[in-house]
């Protein structure tokens, strides 16, 4: 069926990082931003979309590294001293998706006025 996810990213540490995201599968993965810059605490939302296709396991890989570059391609044209973190990204059949209810402050008072 395919989806889409967010996730924050967050530096809190006192140097600026660059951070460039790999996936190990391309064709049906859309990664967004794949280069950035983070300043110290200061945060970047990371947009994980995936198109239909088969189930199946792939990854994406979190690289990052301080750095005084100008831009995190710059950073990036040497790879030494980059930490990297793998992430799984485990596609199943037979999931069903939901949509999370209503968390409003007038649906949530309307609900304990009618249960009074």
């Amino acid at each position: 069926m395919g989806g889409a996810s967010r996730h924050m990213m967050v530096n809190g540490s006192s140097h600026r990082i660059a951070v460039k995201i790999k996936c190990s599968d391309n064709e049906l993965f859309r990664v967004s931003p794949v280069y950035t810059l983070l300043e110290p605490g200061n945060a970047q939302r990371l947009q994980i979309v995936r198109d239909p296709g088969p189930p199946k396991t792939d990854k994406i890989v979190v690289i990052y590294k301080t750095t005084c570059a100008s831009s995190a391609r710059d950073a990036f044209e040497c790879d030494l001293g980059a930490e990297r973190k793998v992430i799984a990204l485990i596609a199943k059949e037979d999931v069903t998706m939901s949509i999370a209810p209503t968390t409003n402050l007038k649906s949530i008072l309307r609900q304990s006025v009618q249960k009074s």
